[in-house]
């Protein structure tokens, strides 16, 4: 087992990228900045190099959805959604796998590409359920959305990252977009859905310890903190005159009057980000509709705030229990389901921008 978050040898990054066009121009082709190890056909790159007694013993390197699938199905397959995911292995241009896929010898370690609602029998004795290919979490999470909604709409899934989809901004990264962490994945029917992500997650975590330290209160309070839009109207004023996008970690947790109003900065700071980071996917497309799913969907702070910075759309919370699993479900929903699909997968809780106050 490898972790992706070790630093990838310097040294053979180097080789790979002069060897395919250099690091801009190859991360524009497969729609994905330079991530190491988390470009995952890199691994097998690396193998290959490093350690070519282990490559040679691959029959097939499989993505974990497509591992766990074999695991009951015994049969090895590929999917265009763990591909098209920031992996380096997918020509967004072409369509196609890379040149690098072909010529390392890569293709014949990865398994034919099944369709997302091709199915298998499971092999355990007893059994006749059927087994489906396994999809990226991200893009299985996105499919109750593009069932559900058809008008065009942006996901905001929160957690340790924020990721804000669109499935409806197919157009090709630029250079700039890559620099700002923005990809783009490919949803189960094999489109291009425009994607950036931000780290709130654990900023989120690390302010909130800030605060309730200083201000001696327990962590659990942060959980149903009101919106307060007298206090975040007057916050709007301090300091930030010339436009500054000051991070929170750099504020000095004294100068303010209350935890509520430093809960209050902290939540300001982390909107005035990804209202950066979803405006790299909103460019250029008819969206009308932003969905937050996750974490902060709960947090009515956060998503009054977010409501403000996007007066233009409607800002929903979206409400669904087990929407990886849904999603893959629904993907082959006809194999399984020959009832129609109930209208109540998703729960909505719809805010509205507050007046006189700005983000």
């Amino acid at each position: 087992m490898y972790n992706y978050l070790k630093p990838y040898p310097e040294e053979l990054k180097k080789q790979f990228y002069n060897t395919y066009g250099g690091e801009e121009a190859f991360s524009l082709l497969s729609a994905s900045p330079v991530l190491g190890s988390l470009n995952s056909g890199m691994q097998l790159y690396r193998l290959k190099y490093e350690k070519p007694e282990v490559f040679e013993q691959i029959k097939y390197s499989l993505h974990l959805p497509q591992y766990l699938s074999y695991l009951i199905s015994c049969k090895p397959c590929s999917d265009i959604t763990s591909i098209g995911c920031h992996t380096n292995l997918w020509d967004f241009h072409n369509n196609d796998y890379h040149e690098w896929v072909h010529a390392e010898g890569i293709y014949k370690k990865l398994a034919p590409i099944c369709s997302y609602d091709e199915t298998t029998k499971a092999v355990f004795p007893g059994n006749n359920y059927l087994v489906g290919t396994g999809l990226h979490d991200s893009s299985a999470a996105l499919i109750p959305y593009m069932v559900n909604f058809h008008e065009p709409f942006v996901l905001l899934s929160t957690g340790t990252w924020c990721i804000s989809l669109n499935p409806f901004n197919d157009s090709p990264l630029t250079t700039e977009e890559l620099k700002q962490d923005c990809l783009s994945y490919l949803h189960y029917q094999g489109k291009p859905v425009k994607a950036s992500r931000l780290f709130s997650g654990p900023e989120y975590e690390e302010g909130v310890k800030r605060i309730a330290d200083h201000f001696n209160q327990n962590l659990i309070k942060y959980r149903t903190i009101e919106f307060n839009p007298e206090m975040t109207a007057v916050l709007q004023k301090i300091g930030f005159e010339n436009g500054t996008k000051t991070l929170f970690a750099a504020r000095d947790a004294s100068s303010f009057v209350s935890d509520e109003e430093a809960y209050h900065q902290l939540m300001i700071d982390i909107i005035r980000q990804q209202v950066q980071s979803t405006e790299l996917v909103l460019n250029g497309s008819p969206v009308k509709r932003l969905f937050v799913d996750g974490g902060f969907s709960r947090n009515a702070v956060y998503m009054n705030l977010l409501s403000i910075a996007f007066p233009q759309l409607e800002v929903y919370a979206a409400s669904m229990a087990q929407a990886t699993a849904l999603g893959a479900a629904l993907a082959i929903h006809t194999a399984w389901n020959k009832k129609p699909l109930p209208n109540t997968l998703i729960k909505l809780q719809y805010y509205s921008a507050a007046q006189n106050v700005t983000v």
